[in-house]
């Protein structure tokens, strides 16, 4: 009875890594992306070998025991189709039992691009008789991800930073959603929400700089992935924007006879 029992639950388990939709998942995982699989062997004191037909691939992290199921932990490097397979040997009879289960890896679409924003006034723009050398100026950045997938709806996160190659000093940074975090003048925003296989996230900071000079603020990844299965942006294309900040004229003050 307990052998059968054994091969209902262990049946039950790789019908549930089985039985996936279209979106990324363990059976249908993207390039790049990390997956657990889980087996309840008879025991975990016979022999419990996980593998792969193919040869290549792939990167299996760790095998592990965790409570009465054996877990594998892996990475897919390659599109492609491949067999995973579980072993279990036992250890005195030397009797085998092997499952299968078919994986097909495609090509990873999971993109997040910063958009560069058209170029700005200071804002002294249009004010009168502004006084002061210096101005702040409010610039926003927004940051978009997507991935052919739409059924695939992750948390994501990405990585940046804030310069100025003009000098101008940026301080006040907040986004409109996540959670924002800076460390050693990096920045992160995580726990990004998706909805149909897309999102998007508003970064707004100041950047004060002279009222008469042009003025720049640049946003650059450092990183950038979803949080479901660790999969990393699939290029590193559109990682830089730009901000212009234009200056008002030099005019002088009104004088008179």
């Amino acid at each position: 009875m307990k052998k059968v029992f054994t091969f209902l639950m262990t049946a039950t388990a790789l019908l549930l890594i089985s039985s996936g939709v279209m979106a990324q998942d363990g059976e249908t995982p993207f390039v790049g992306s990390t997956h657990n699989y889980t087996v309840e062997p008879e025991s975990t004191s016979n022999s419990l070998t996980w593998s792969i037909v193919e040869s290549t691939g792939y990167i299996i992290n760790s095998q592990t025991i965790d409570g009465d199921n054996s877990v594998a932990n892996i990475t897919w490097t390659t599109a492609g189709s491949y067999k995973l397979q579980f072993t279990e040997l036992d250890g005195t009879t030397n009797c085998a039992t092997i499952k299968e289960l078919e994986i097909t890896v495609s090509e990873n679409t999971f993109d997040v691009t910063a958009v560069a924003p058209a170029a700005t006034c200071n804002a002294a723009d249009g004010m009168v008789n502004y006084a002061g050398t210096d101005v702040t100026t409010e610039v926003s950045f927004v940051v978009d991800m997507k991935t052919d997938d739409a059924a695939f709806n992750p948390n994501w996160e990405f990585s940046f930073t804030l310069i100025s190659s003009s000098g101008a000093t940026v301080a006040n940074v907040s986004a409109g959603s996540g959670t924002l975090s800076e460390s050693g003048g990096t920045y992160t925003l995580t726990d990004l929400t998706s909805t149909s296989g897309a999102g998007s996230v508003t970064i707004t900071m100041d950047a004060t700089g002279e009222l008469y000079s042009a003025e720049d603020v640049i946003l650059t990844f450092t990183s950038a992935k979803e949080l479901t299965y660790n999969t990393p942006d699939v290029d590193s294309d559109d990682w830089t924007a730009t901000q212009s900040i234009n200056p008002i004229p030099q005019t002088s003050d009104i004088s008179t006879d």
